[in-house]
């Protein structure tokens, strides 16, 4: 697949590695935030460039709604045989599937940030999928440099399930007032060798996609221990969705943020 033009879709930072990691791979890219994507000449470009492309990958988590509205953009205008990789934390690969008119071509993927090298990518095919969508998508996370591991499609996966979890509770043990967001982090990245405390690690990841991934756990499992703190919600709604903002459970200085 090396040569071939790809089309990554979605939110920050998640687009930016994709395509950085595209760029080292010899892969040619083209790369749309969504942030950009009101604008109706950069809409009507990314359809265009969805004509040429050899893959789709979109990396939306907020909600189902606005992965719903990219693929239903995205899809008709692809051809055929294109995969389409979404990254499947508030949905699963099934699910978006069913909204393709062609939906062996979906296959899921899962990633965290901060990514700032191949590490492990975790990776479900639809229940649709055709072994030829499968097997792309294979070989271009390959390509990449990434350990592959394939996982039953649920939302989230596995890694991103068991980290949001972690952070959900660090969020209702803040809100508690147990003790404050630094020692939160402290006490668990130490304890548990992590590379980050969980609420930075919601920084990153974006608090907007903690809570779209929590809600589809609790959707799906109907398990109380995926309902998100009032905490997370509060922060979602006031637009402090971590480093892509400046401001989460944490401050950044101005110009940190990716």
């Amino acid at each position: 697949m090396l040569n071939k033009r790809i089309l990554i879709a979605g939110d920050v930072p998640y687009v930016d590695t994709l395509y950085a990691l595209c760029a080292a791979g010899g892969y040619k890219a083209d790369v749309y935030h969504i942030e950009e994507l009101d604008d109706p000449a950069i809409l009507d470009q990314m359809i265009k460039d969805a004509t040429r492309c050899d893959l789709f990958i979109e990396s939306l988590n907020d909600a189902p709604a606005s992965k719903l509205w990219l693929i239903e953009g995205v899809e008709p205008n692809l051809k055929e045989r294109t995969p389409i990789l979404s990254h499947c934390l508030c949905t699963t690969a099934t699910e978006v599937a069913s909204w393709c008119e062609y939906p062996q071509r979906v296959i899921g993927y899962s990633l965290l940030p901060p990514i700032t090298a191949p590490t492990l990518v975790e990776f479900t095919p639809a229940l649709q999928a055709d072994f030829n969508s499968t097997a792309q998508a294979r070989e271009f996370f390959d390509k990449l440099g990434f350990e592959i591991v394939r996982v039953p499609d649920t939302p989230a996966m596995v890694r991103a399930r068991i980290i949001c979890c972690l952070i959900n509770e660090a969020a209702y043990t803040l809100d508690q007032q147990v003790a404050s967001a630094e020692d939160i982090d402290l006490a668990v990245q130490l304890s548990a060798n992590l590379p980050l405390g969980p609420l930075s690690w919601a920084d990153e990841i974006g608090l907007d996609v903690v809570l779209g991934t929590l809600n589809a756990l609790y959707d799906f499992w109907r398990d109380e221990r995926y309902h998100p703190s009032p905490l997370i919600k509060q922060k979602v709604l006031a637009g402090h969705l971590g480093k892509k903002t400046g401001r989460g459970f944490f401050i950044e200085p101005l110009g940190s943020g990716v």
